[in-house]
């Protein structure tokens, strides 16, 4: 399901899919760090059984660390996470966010790609806004961190 689902919103938004072992993400920025967003779908609070939205998970690896799965598979092993981001932490995106007539409102790409756009470009440029010691904290810390950067610039 959630690979059917990254593909309809890839033929919408034109996006490419990178696709995982588990999982496919729509890719908004690729260079030095590859910032793409996995998404979901989910229930809206209160709505019927059909009333769905999109949510989902930003995620940030770089693209050097991106291995190939043994050929002939064109997925990747993900590993070298940067930090992950679920859009839940955003209130912004889930306005554009329900599913009507199987698209989502093009807002709702616009608001991804804001906060990823916010996000730095380089090894560098994560130590300087986060700290020297960024990579070495627990993936739930440095998603803390990026949460909190991200929130202070909506």
């Amino acid at each position: 399901m959630q690979r059917k689902l990254t593909a309809q919103l890839a033929i919408q938004s034109g996006l490419e899919v990178v696709s995982f072992e588990h999982f496919d993400c729509l890719v908004f920025e690729r260079g030095q760090t590859l910032k793409m967003f996995s998404p979901r779908l989910s229930r809206m609070l209160g709505g019927s059984t059909q009333k769905r939205r999109v949510e989902g998970d930003l995620i940030v690896v770089f693209e050097e660390d991106l291995e190939r799965l043994r050929p002939p598979s064109k997925r990747f092993k993900f590993g070298g996470l940067v930090t992950f981001m679920p859009t839940a932490n955003f209130p912004s995106t889930i306005t554009g966010s329900e599913i009507i007539e199987g698209e989502v409102d093009r807002n709702f790409f616009r608001k991804i790609r804001d906060l990823l756009n916010a996000l730095p470009d380089s090894k560098s440029e994560w130590m300087s806004k986060f700290g020297e010691d960024f990579f070495s904290r627990a993936p739930t810390d440095r998603c803390i961190d990026t949460v909190k950067y991200l929130r202070s610039r909506e």
